[in-house]
């Protein structure tokens, strides 16, 4: 029998990441298992599909991180990003032309390459993964001076020239500090206890909502749309969050109010998803065969 190589158990966490992201259920807004929130174009079943299609890529980006002959530097983001271009083609060919995952295709593809290359050095703490993925992350932020015709202008590209909000470009140039900040905490302290995985991954984009500037928020609402994800997740965490039956009703009845306001926090599920990576990364590495990593 073949057993999965490292680089292959690092894209399959990338991609376990994914589903279990888009697994939770309530989610404000987002595609669950149960509705598909504020979007008329997408729906859980196309999740699957996308996730299923763009997992190949971030074995390769794991790849290239485990034979980078030297620690990640600012030329290790070429290795991988003309790969993402096709992948995201693979994605649209899955999804019959929707974006279900552009941003993800990013922001793991970027940590499967940092975790490749920690994991050569046998440390794949989410402190080494996020430090090697901001030196690898860094070139993406000039992608907002460089000039592209009208027709190719993004939702990012308006908010960063508009409010200065660099997306998650920023958010992967700087380690991925939301996640790390406001997720990972969460999942370290309440996973393996007596909560179900799905609340606990609740209750971690709750703290997520409440405090980052996600930027689907602000391209669907407006400053006032991110006020409203900020203040509702507050008030959900204030009863307790995803952890207990007031917290969870409430969370509940916030999925149809943001579907009447059009309002989904992809920004917040895109960390959440990160964050559940970084918190699954280290067991990969069993203890005692630190530095003794396998392509």
């Amino acid at each position: 029998m073949d057993y999965p190589t490292l680089s292959q158990r690092i894209g399959s966490t990338c991609a376990l990441a994914l589903l279990l992201e888009v697994a939770a259920t309530p989610k404000p807004g987002l595609v669950d298992r149960l509705t598909n929130g504020a979007h008329t174009d997408m729906d859980f079943s196309t999740f699957l599909a996308s996730t299923t299609a763009i997992a190949p890529y971030f074995a390769f980006c794991a790849r290239q991180g485990l034979s980078l002959p030297a620690p990640p530097d600012q030329t290790t983001l070429s290795r991988i990003r003309p790969q993402g271009v096709l992948c995201e083609g693979e994605m649209l060919a899955a999804t019959g032309g929707v974006n279900t995952h552009k941003g993800a295709i990013f922001s793991m593809g970027i940590l499967a390459c940092a975790a490749g290359a920690c994991a050569a050095r046998g440390d794949l703490s989410p402190e080494a993964v996020c430090a090697a993925a901001a030196v690898i992350a860094a070139p993406a932020a000039e992608d907002f001076a460089r000039p592209v015709p009208p027709e190719q202008t993004t939702t990012g590209r308006i908010l960063y020239r508009s409010r200065g909000i660099t997306g998650i470009r920023g958010e992967a140039a700087s380690g991925f500090a939301s996640a790390r900040q406001w997720a990972l905490p969460v999942l370290e302290e309440f996973s393996g206890r007596s909560y179900p995985e799905n609340d606990v991954h609740l209750h971690a984009l709750l703290h997520l909502m409440a405090n980052v500037c996600d930027t689907n928020i602000l391209a669907r609402g407006g400053p006032e749309g991110l006020d409203y994800l900020h203040a509702s997740a507050k008030e959900v965490l204030a009863l307790g969050g995803a952890l207990t039956p007031a917290g969870k009703a409430r969370l509940g009845k916030l999925d149809g109010e943001f579907t009447r306001r059009g309002l989904s926090p992809g920004g917040c599920a895109d960390l959440l998803s990160v964050a559940i990576l970084l918190h699954r990364l280290p067991a990969l590495i069993p203890p005692g065969e630190e530095g003794n990593a396998h392509e």
